[in-house]
């Protein structure tokens, strides 16, 4: 195991020490959260436009005003766009744009801090945090303008992540509440782009995504 993936694990269990420690001044009904979402969220088109997928969160309340979380989230296909034009080729214009699929997992913790709003049931929120993600790429193949044909395949490393986020929590009861987030990723990234053919290469560095993020959530 490489060591930068070896702090990656040890960064992870030590903030997931706060999920099992003792903490008396949370040991209260409604301790801990679980919210599944939506994911409505997208990048500027290189490498990609649309991630769109679902995740969950769970929190656990540290004291009224601040929680810590961890997330899934999971986006089961997403287009890296204009693939052979990334490294330099042309696609045959009589063929519909061809594009490599892929997939996204991604692990993040997170400190939130809420505050109250304008009436008891609503509250506001924003929240830093870190995490990884795994991305994988089918490879892709078509015909290049002019003649021939490109064969594409891109190779992936775990990326880091910083992000950010805001909204709102809107309580219907004691247990249950709505959640909504603007949020916004950025991925360290190092994508190694090639066509077997002709050699051709290129790299994706870092990308942002950004977008809403809407979900349910049930106290326990």
């Amino acid at each position: 195991m490489s060591n930068v993936k070896s702090k990656q694990i040890y960064l992870i269990l030590a903030a997931l020490m706060p999920f099992t420690s003792f903490n008396v001044a949370a040991e209260t009904s409604g301790e801990y959260e679980i919210s599944p979402r939506l994911n409505i969220v997208g990048s500027s088109g290189k490498p990609t436009n649309d991630v769109l997928g679902y995740g969950v969160t769970i929190h656990r309340k540290m004291n009224d005003e601040w929680y810590m979380g961890i997330s899934l989230d999971h986006s089961p296909s997403f287009d890296f766009e204009r693939t052979p034009r990334i490294v330099g080729i042309n696609q045959d214009p009589a063929v519909k744009t061809i594009d490599a699929t892929g997939t996204m997992t991604m692990i993040t913790l997170l400190a939130e801090r809420r505050y109250p709003g304008e009436s008891d049931n609503i509250k506001w929120f924003w929240n830093l945090g870190a995490g990884v993600n795994d991305v994988k790429l089918d490879d892709v193949r078509g015909p290049v303008q002019g003649g021939g044909t490109f064969d594409i395949v891109t190779s992936t490393d775990t990326e880091l992540i910083l992000l950010g986020g805001a909204g709102l929590i809107h309580d219907f009861s004691e247990s249950w509440s709505a959640r909504y987030e603007i949020t916004a990723e950025h991925h360290s990234a190092d994508w190694k782009v090639m066509d077997r053919l002709s050699g051709k290469t290129a790299t994706i560095d870092d990308y942002a995504i950004y977008g809403v993020r809407v979900g349910m959530t049930y106290r326990f």
